[in-house]
Parts: structure tokens; C-alpha cells; sequence
């Protein structure tokens, strides 16, 4: 028979509790889309859509990033391959995440995600994967007893990365990781917006993205990191003509228009760079001067030789995967820099991006994430 408790002495008695399970609590969340949901916890089975999601997991728990991910839809060496590569030096149990789909909404196999067991499906409103439109995939998975929770990095991030580090945060026990993040968060934006408050004038500014990769010229206005022109204190002019998030300008109206600031979501990787693909690139592997060397093969043609923007050095790119991201700040303290020198002399989105690895992830930053063309 067990001996109670009290009859263990203090020492065993202590670790006994250490050793016991987790008393199970239910808690209510309310996700980016307003839903409120009741969640088990402690949550020991979830899925993901993307596995650009990777990083906030590691944000919130950079001791066991992957535990409890039993599914996902994409890896994330397929918008970060570099990433992936230290993720699986490091925890290698991330290898065998299975997935449950390819690189599309259409492609996700509910039943997939049923045979997983998850207690909870962690979804973008406006990503790759299921939406928060796919009302019958939401139905069949609550169905079979799994709550489904939508945050969002991608549609309107100023508004929602916050929230969004909040809420699984709190699913996942990690509160006050999640709190330290956005305290972090919002003082750097604040930075910036107190900053550009002072500004006498805002620049007309062109965000164009995957420079190389698509045709010209296809521009972010009403979305994903389009309004980070105007917190930036800027004008996007892609805003008075784009129907949405993103759409096709000709080269014409680049050349009309002649912003004052052109900006770029650089796509393209070292080895693209490397073989002399057209991908303006960026990020692990990339050198300050082969970054360089990337945006002006680039602008050196001639719809965009001819701008005021590329002339006066005042063309810039960034990484483009900052755009689904919780460390999209760093693009906000760019932008801001770029607009207003004068007002962020002493802006440094490289160093601030150097400081969340430090502070908040397991892995090392490696590489360029943003580039000017200099023309000295």
C-alpha cells in the first residue's frame, strides 16, 4: 500500500510533487478573429499551418521550440532554409514533424490533422494555409473535439503581432515570455513613432515586392507591411490605386510617379546570388557588399537607373520574410531610418534584430537583412 504523504518526510514528500502531472486548468482565449475559445491546458499536441511559425514558438519557449508540434503544414526551410538548418543541428526532432499539406490551403488534408490528435490548430487568417473563410475545415475540426485558433503576422500586422505573441503565449503557458516580447515590441515602435512625429515632411515612398523574382512592378499598399509607410512617416503612392494588399504597377508609373524613397522585399538567397539569378537577396550568407552588389545589379536597369529614388541613394531593401513575422518591428525601425535620417541618426534595424536573437532565441542571426544603393 502507498505510504500517504506526510509519512515520506519533507525531501521525498517535495519531490513527489515535482514529479506529479500538471493539474489540467481550462482556459478561455479569444483569437485574432474574435472567437473565444476554450482551451485545455497544459497543451501537449498542436499543429501548425506554417512552419514560418517556428520562430514565435521558439520566441515563447526556446528550450523545446517544437515540443508538442505533432503537425504542420509547410517546413520552414521553405521561406527559411537557414533557420531550419540550425532548428535541426539543434533539435533535431523537428525532422520528423509530419506534414499535413504542400504550400497551399487547398492542399491541407483535414483528415490528416485529425489522425494527429491535436488538442489545438494554430492557424494565419491570411497565410498559405486555411483561413478563417475555410468555415467547413473550421466545423470538421471542431467537430472531432480540436479548437482552432487564428493570429496573424501577415494581413495587418501593426494591429495584430501583438495580440498574436499574447495569445499563444498564454495557450502554451508562456506568459511571460510572450510579455517580455511585446513590452519590447511596443517600446521600439513607440520609439519610432515618437521620432517621426517631429518630421516636417513625409517622402513619397514605392514598396515594391520580390524585386528580381516577379515582373515589375508589384506593389504593397493596403496590407501586409504596406502601412508601415505611413507609421514610418511616409506616403505610400501605391495607396490611392492599389485594390489591395498587392498589385501590379507598370513600370510607367514608377517612372511618372518618382518616389522619393523606393523600397524592396528582397526574396532571393545567397546561392541565387551567387549564381547571378535576378532575385535581389538577402539574409543568411549574404555579406553587407554582396547585398549591395545584389540591389544595384537590379536597379541598374533602366526604369529604374532614371528614378530620383535610386540617384540620390535613396533605394533600400529588406528582408522579405520579415512580412510574416513577429519581428516585423525591425521594418518599422528601417523605413523610419530610411525616411528620416535626420530624426533616426541613430536607427540600426540590423542591431535590433541582433538583439531579439540575443534576448529572446536559440539560434544564431547569420547574414545581411538590409541593403542600400549607394552610389559614391
Amino acid at each position: 500500500m502507498a505510504k500517504p504523504l506526510k509519512a515520506l518526510g519533507p525531501l521525498a514528500a517535495a519531490l513527489c510533487l515535482l514529479a506529479a502531472p500538471a493539474m489540467a486548468e481550462t482556459v478561455e482565449v479569444t483569437d485574432i478573429i474574435g472567437r473565444t475559445v476554450g482551451i485545455e491546458r497544459p497543451v501537449d499536441r498542436f499543429v501548425i499551418s506554417e512552419g514560418r511559425y517556428i520562430p514565435l514558438l521558439a520566441l515563447l519557449r526556446p528550450e523545446a521550440p517544437v515540443e508538442g508540434v505533432v503537425g504542420m503544414m509547410t517546413t520552414l526551410g521553405w521561406t527559411q532554409p537557414g533557420l531550419e538548418a540550425q532548428l535541426y543541428a539543434r533539435f533535431p526532432e523537428a525532422r520528423d514533424i509530419p506534414l499535413f499539406g504542400h504550400r497551399s490551403a487547398d492542399s491541407v488534408s483535414v483528415e490528416k490533422i485529425i489522425d494527429l490528435k491535436p488538442q489545438v490548430a494554430i492557424f494565419g487568417i491570411g497565410d498559405h494555409g486555411p483561413g478563417a473563410e475555410n468555415a467547413e475545415l473550421i466545423a470538421q475540426l471542431d467537430v472531432a473535439g480540436i479548437a482552432v485558433l487564428f493570429i496573424d503576422f501577415r494581413m495587418d500586422p501593426l494591429a495584430n503581432t501583438d495580440p498574436s505573441v499574447e495569445l499563444i503565449g498564454r495557450v502554451l503557458g508562456a506568459e511571460d515570455r510572450a510579455a517580455a516580447y511585446t513590452a519590447f515590441y511596443r517600446e521600439r515602435r513607440q520609439r519610432v513613432l515618437d521620432r517621426v512625429a517631429d518630421a516636417s515632411s513625409r517622402p513619397t515612398v514605392f514598396m515594391q515586392v520580390h524585386p528580381g523574382r516577379r515582373e515589375c512592378c508589384w506593389g504593397m499598399a493596403d496590407g501586409m507591411l504596406g502601412p508601415f509607410v505611413s507609421q514610418a512617416g511616409g506616403i505610400n503612392i501605391a495607396d490611392a490605386t492599389a485594390p489591395g494588399p498587392t498589385t501590379q504597377h507598370t513600370a510607367e508609373f514608377l517612372i511618372v510617379e518618382d518616389p522619393d524613397v523606393w523600397l524592396g522585399t528582397a526574396s532571393g538567397t545567397a546561392e541565387e546570388y551567387q549564381r547571378g539569378d535576378p532575385p535581389v537577396a538577402l539574409g543568411p550568407g549574404m555579406t553587407p557588399e554582396a547585398a549591395r552588389d545584389s540591389l544595384h545589379r537590379y536597379l541598374d536597369a533602366p526604369e529604374f537607373s532614371s528614378l530620383t529614388a535610386v540617384r540620390t541613394g535613396r533605394a533600400h531593401v529588406f528582408w522579405h520574410n520579415f512580412y510574416n513575422s513577429p519581428f516585423n518591428i525591425v521594418v518599422l525601425e528601417a523605413l523610419a531610418g530610411w525616411l528620416h535620417p535626420e530624426l533616426m541618426a541613430d536607427s540600426d534595424p540590423q542591431g535590433t534584430l541582433q538583439q531579439i536573437f540575443d534576448d529572446f532565441l536559440p539560434f544564431e542571426l547569420d547574414g545581411t537583412y538590409f541593403a542600400t544603393a549607394r552610389r559614391d
